[in-house]
């Protein structure tokens, strides 16, 4: 190959794609390439020769002209970034922009240059032209702005429609507590067998409601991150055999033959979220119920091969679904047809949130179906089980078996509530009972009865005017703190709140509630609490 003349180097330099300044000592352009002369519009011979602070006066002082200053005295290499410094050379890249002065923006490489056998150095001044990075760089800004302001908007969106949720939640559940409470307690009454069948009615329609609530909030929770699973051992036979008993009354009545069967592989006690397992199996089970009309439905739990999942299969001889449907049933408010919905009702949310809750325990749903043979859900979960443990656990409240009405005991219960209709729900459920209501409409009325008599337990509601639960609690907590009561001879005070979101929960818990209650609360529920606490 033969080497490159100084004629070659020469017109290199000039022909290169950026811009070349070269200086001598004393500050005097030596060469300007055509990138350079082109893009300024002064000619070669007005720049060649020239001081570069005559020609440039509008650099001295800036930071271009003190970096070209230390590259000759101290051989300083300098980057002057287009950020910075966007303008230094009055350069631009048509004639249109030169007559209105809308210069390119510019890189500069300040770089010292020694030749051998020579004292004096040199300075070479590369520029680029960066403006179309700079355009890109803008419009990346702008991007990534205009997508952060539909984060904000899409999180702002998110919230008020949890917050709008959450505020409905409450104002159905308040009056969904009084009418499925009016229905416990007309049926203790006695009633004509027409009656009955009204009051079923009723209840049922009332229970119907309550889940309809319920999966809209737990829709919504998953959609924005705030569902958390829980970790906890519970035995799955006891929950299989739990949530299988809620339909047999159901299968029986429509002639349906109902079981399921647990692998003995599997041990009592496995790890994971019951609450949200039992969903589950009461969604597939609930669907299997309602598309079965004869034949049978089969509850299977298996542990796979691989040892680390279990298996659980919910399959029924119901109509089945279409195979053109089967990719589009676990979307939200998505039924097989109109038909479907008009004769079997439901909101179209049980498969969405049975989806998302196996997703969300780590594991995934399937199902195989055929018209007019049944369909078979399937889904896989982690499976961490051990053997159970005598623990010495004391029974859950839930399970305490609750005495007559003349055994219960004595006591005085102030209810913290400003709905009449609640009130009057509390009272008709006691008045069997030896318990002696006070009534507070508000927090301040609570705190006020607190302090001035004694009472063995505090029914209160979250959610009232001038004070609430939450305020109250913690005021209580704080008397008690100052009078020196030790935290187990501390009152009780249950939470009976429409409020439902784990949020709420957890910050009634902080503020000091023993217990919670959701409404609608059933009368069972709340005797068997009370007589929990009264008995301890």
């Amino acid at each position: 190959m033969n080497s490159l003349s100084e004629k070659h180097l020469l017109t290199i330099i000039k022909k290169s794609g950026i811009g070349i300044l070269i200086l001598d000592k004393n500050l005097n352009i030596v060469l300007a390439n055509s990138w350079f002369i082109r893009s300024s519009g002064f000619k070669e011979k007005d720049l060649v020769g020239a001081s570069f602070s005559s020609v440039f006066p509008e650099l001295i002082n800036t930071r271009t002209f003190k970096s070209v200053e230390l590259c000759l005295e101290y051989s300083q290499y300098s980057i002057l970034t287009h950020t910075l410094n966007p303008f230094p050379f009055p350069l631009y890249d048509n004639e249109k922009n030169r007559e209105i002065g809308n210069r390119i923006y510019q890189y500069l490489h300040i770089i010292p240059i020694s030749i051998e056998g020579e004292t004096d150095p040199f300075c070479m001044i590369q520029i680029s032209d960066v403006s179309q990075q700079v355009v890109r760089e803008k419009l990346l800004r702008e991007k990534m702005t205009l997508a952060n302001q539909r984060e904000v908007e899409a999180q702002k969106a998110s919230q008020a429609k949890t917050d709008f949720l959450a505020s409905m939640s409450h104002e159905i559940r308040t009056p969904l507590n009084a009418i499925l409470g009016m229905t416990d307690t007309l049926n203790e009454t006695d009633l004509t067998e027409e009656q009955q069948e009204y009051l079923t009615v009723l209840r049922n329609s009332g229970k119907a409601l309550f889940n309809i609530i319920n999966d809209i909030l737990d829709l919504s929770r998953i959609e924005s991150g705030k569902l958390e699973m829980e970790h906890i051992h519970f035995s799955i036979r006891d929950l299989m055999s739990e949530t299988v008993s809620l339909f047999y009354m159901k299968a029986k009545a429509k002639g349906i033959n109902l079981h399921f069967h647990i692998g003995d592989e599997i041990s009592e006690s496995i790890a994971g979220d019951s609450t949200r397992l039992q969903q589950v199996l009461i969604n597939l089970l609930s669907n299997a119920m309602k598309f079965t009309e004869k034949g049978e439905i089969f509850v299977s739990t298996l542990l796979c091969e691989n040892k680390k999942n279990i298996k659980i299969s919910v399959e029924d001889t119901g109509i089945g679904i279409p195979s053109e449907k089967l990719n589009s049933i676990f979307e939200s408010f998505t039924q097989v047809d109109s038909s479907t919905t008009r004769k079997y009702g439901g909101t179209g949310l049980g498969l969405t949130i049975t989806k998302k809750l196996i997703q969300l325990m780590g594991g995934e749903i399937s199902v195989d179906s055929h018209v007019g043979t049944g369909s078979k859900f399937s889904f896989e979960i982690p499976y961490e089980g051990f053997i159970k443990r005598n623990s010495g656990i004391h029974q859950h409240w839930l399970n305490l078996e609750l005495p007559n009405p003349e055994n219960f005991p004595n006591c005085n219960i102030l209810l913290a509530e400003d709905s009449e209709e609640n009130i009057f729900i509390i009272k008709t459920f006691f008045r069997k009972y030896p318990i002696h209501i006070s009534i507070a409409y508000n927090g301040k009325e609570a705190l006020a009865k607190f302090k001035t008599q004694k009472f063995d337990i505090i029914l209160m509601d979250m959610q009232m005017p001038e004070m609430d639960g939450l305020e109250a609690t913690r005021e209580i907590r704080k008397i008690e703190v100052a009078n020196q009561i030790r935290a187990s001879d501390s009152i009780p005070i249950i939470a009976i709140s429409a409020n439902v979101q784990k949020e709420d929960i957890s910050k009634s818990f902080l503020a000091g509630i023993t217990s919670y209650l959701p409404k609608p609360v059933r009368k069972q529920e709340i005797l068997k609490l009370m007589y929990f606490y009264l008995a301890m």
